[in-house]
């Protein structure tokens, strides 16, 4: 397999943007269900969200978490026994997992708002931080202790970060839903509020009658 054959961090980088593309494409399905032809009419789809997703996976997520599990191997060793991995797992979610949660909606944000206003954008960041940071971290921190507990005990160092693009095709799809959710708000929240203009005066239906 060519992939097989590339570097670690290639490898990872592709890997990523493989898995959070499919995750987002299968997040739309889920979100376009009870439409005619939610699954099957692609003409419903979102590929430029879907591109955003890819693209953060191949220069983010692949090369960040990669870098974070051999970081960890290297902190508390290659043992693989359950307590050890519950330091690893332990230690990535309160290091590794928060910064990554606020660089993705960071960087997911840019893409979704940069029109050159730089404070715009950067507002538009807080705002989405706000909504969706502690509701994710919530999330994750019921879902990847239990998924980096199997990974630290059964799976080999050189294929951590396949597993965890493996698992992650529910977590970007969860991701994807917060984030989408979210950006949906944003969007309510910047329409100008249509005032309702005021009725214009009735004309007399008649010309007034001149006093005699």
């Amino acid at each position: 397999m060519l992939l097989a054959r590339l570097p670690p961090v290639p490898r990872a980088a592709l890997t990523s943007c493989v898995v959070m593309s499919t995750g987002d494409v299968v997040c739309q399905a889920i979100q376009r269900r009870g439409k005619p032809g939610a699954w099957s009419d692609m003409r419903q789809h979102d590929w430029s969200r879907t591109a955003r997703f890819g693209l953060i996976g191949l220069t983010l997520h692949g090369p960040y978490f990669l870098w974070g599990f051999r970081m960890i191997d290297n902190k508390f060793g290659p043992a693989t026994n359950l307590l050890t991995a519950a330091k690893k797992t332990a230690f990535g979610q309160v290091t590794l997992f928060p910064v990554y949660v606020a660089v993705f909606y960071t960087y997911v944000t840019l893409l979704e708002t940069w029109s050159g206003d730089l404070g715009r954008s950067a507002q538009a960041v807080q705002d989405k931080l706000r909504q969706v940071f502690v509701p994710t971290y919530m999330t994750g921190s019921v879902f990847w202790p239990i998924a980096n507990i199997f990974n630290f005990t059964m799976v080999p160092p050189t294929n951590r970060v396949l597993y965890v693009n493996c698992a992650g095709l529910i977590w970007n799809a969860i991701l994807s839903a917060y984030n989408s959710r979210a950006l949906e708000a944003q969007q309510q929240e910047q329409r100008p509020a249509v005032a309702a203009a005021p009725a214009a005066p009735a004309e007399a239906s008649g010309k007034k009658t001149k006093r005699a």
